[in-house]
């Protein structure tokens, strides 16, 4: 099965919470429009970012019955189905294809871990064969999997074995690797680059389409980074890559990724804070944050502020 390749930049969704610690859906219509105004190519949703770990089976089909009506050719929804259980990922796989999505997702179960790559495609092939219809992506996230199998293996073995094998969402820094999976039989799959604050580093070893967090407010500036790349101006597109690190770097001063849903609420669209174990941010933390993005001119190139239609 032959699946279009993403050109262009996902976001990958933070999970709307509210004050209660419940999931806050009246907020993904105009998150959804946010992203689309701003020439994102769709969504990733119940991902890390998306907490998708601390989220219960059944607030994920709440997510995916929230973002599935926006999507579309020109805007994609990928779910995350499983990290640690294949029959829940069966199942929410199944869920996507009767929703309509256009594509699923899995990463390497962390507790219980697969010591080879016959072993990590045997887990994921049910979950990829209960969506056929659906573009599969495996999630190589060996910082926080844990699982580090080599990835050229991967591609032999999935795309020989699974009809609708798209690629990976590769979220790693060996950008040798990266680049021979980009290359792998001529470049049949979709390698995208998970990496918001090495885009750059992505974009030179051959990278034409990203997941990140970062986009979710920033697309702006990683758009202009990738047009001055792509003219030569190497120097202009440093500049901006680093504007991107200055405000990545703030996110351990501030909680870590609850940084970024903090920034979103400057947008206009209120995610609220993590659950527990995440970090939450204080209103008093909030402020210092707000000056410190001033600081850095991080105004000047992010996402518009959303104001309802």
């Amino acid at each position: 099965m032959k699946f279009q390749k993403i050109n262009g930049l996902i976001a990958a969704t933070f999970t709307p919470i509210n004050s209660q610690g419940n999931l806050d859906l009246s907020q993904i219509q105009d998150y959804a429009w946010l992203l689309k105004a701003n020439h994102i190519k769709g969504a990733f949703i119940n991902g890390t970012t998306g907490e998708g770990a601390s989220l219960t089976f059944a607030e994920k089909k709440e997510l995916i019955d929230a973002w599935a009506p926006f999507n579309s050719e020109e805007f994609k929804i990928i779910a995350m189905v499983a990290g640690t259980s294949q029959k829940e990922g069966k199942e929410l796989a199944s869920y996507c294809q009767e929703k309509g999505l256009y594509g699923i997702s899995v990463n390497a179960p962390y507790y219980i871990k697969p010591n080879s790559v016959e072993s990590l495609t045997e887990f994921f092939k049910p979950i990829a064969e209960a969506a056929p219809e659906l573009a599969f992506y495996y999630y190589h996230i060996p910082l926080l999997s844990q699982v580090d199998l080599p990835m050229l293996p991967l591609l032999e073995s999935a795309g020989e074995s699974i009809s609708n094998f798209a690629g990976i969402k590769y979220t790693h820094t060996d950008l040798m690797e990266f680049n021979q999976c980009l290359r792998y039989k001529n470049g049949k799959f979709d390698i995208l680059w998970g990496w918001d604050e090495m885009l750059l580093a992505g974009l030179a070893m051959g990278a034409v389409g990203g997941v990140g967090s970062t986009y979710n407010y920033a697309a702006p500036l990683y758009y202009q980074l990738i047009h001055e790349f792509q003219q030569g101006n190497l120097d202009k597109a440093l500049a901006l890559q680093e504007k991107s690190i200055d405000v990545i770097s703030l996110y351990p001063k501030f909680g870590g990724a609850v940084t970024g849903k903090a920034i979103l609420s400057q947008l206009g669209i209120e995610c609220g804070n993590f659950r527990s174990p995440g970090n939450s941010i204080s209103q008093k933390k909030k402020a210092e944050l707000l000056q410190e993005l001033e600081r850095c001119n991080f105004f000047e190139f992010c996402m518009q502020p959303y104001h309802k239609q």
